[in-house]
């Protein structure tokens, strides 16, 4: 992930943009959920129960659905202590968007001063004012259309998440541009030789 995300822009190519991206999806939900779960454990050793914080995220059909799965603890304090003070969805759909957008800009910005955090938020954000309007912040009823919306889901969350984990809004859209336009181009020496068998065998285990 590390040697992605630093390859020089005359040298990106679209398959170390979709390595980079599915191995810091992959390398960010293990280490966050991990971590978490080592809290609970110790908390329970010491006997304090603390909530779970993430539910199988990546199976999401939806943003609206990633959003109850992903960083809880998280999205329950926004929920409680700034989207419901703000008059949640009580007040038309107009505030509800402004405090969808509101939230996620808070919630980017929780994670650091930088506008890669700040358009991510806004980016998840507008996807669920998107959502709301066409009503797909629900279940599928259908097993194919679940399925359908499952994979779409996932790969908002990786879009996302490249905005998220470069340094700076000119590297993700880079890789955003090499993601969407086909770059024949294989991967540099430097990002062959950081790819062991190792860290493959890894990646592809995490996959599974």
């Amino acid at each position: 992930v590390d040697a992605s995300f630093n390859t020089p822009a005359d040298q990106m190519t679209t398959a170390i943009a979709w390595l980079g991206a599915i191995g810091y999806t992959l390398q960010l939900y293990y280490d966050f959920s991990g971590y978490s779960d080592m809290a609970i454990g110790l908390g329970r050793m010491l006997g304090f129960t603390l909530p779970e914080n993430f539910a199988r995220p990546y199976s999401a059909a939806c943003i609206t659905e990633f959003w109850r799965r992903w960083h809880m603890s998280l999205s329950r304090w926004l929920r409680d202590y700034v989207y419901i003070p703000l008059g949640g969805n009580r007040h038309g759909s107009a505030t509800t968007y402004r405090n969808l957008w509101i939230v996620f800009a808070l919630a980017g910005l929780w994670h650091g001063a930088n506008w890669t955090f700040l358009i991510w938020g806004l980016f998840h954000g507008t996807v669920l004012v998107i959502e709301r309007r066409r009503g797909w912040g629900v279940a599928a009823a259908e097993p194919g259309q679940w399925l359908a919306r499952r994979a779409l889901t996932l790969l908002i969350v990786v879009f996302g998440w490249v905005l998220f984990r470069s340094p700076n809004l000119g590297t993700a859209l880079i890789f955003v541009q090499h993601m969407v336009i086909l770059d024949p181009g294989g991967l540099t020496d430097v990002v062959d030789a950081s790819l062991t068998n190792q860290r493959l065998a890894i990646l592809l285990l995490a996959a599974l």
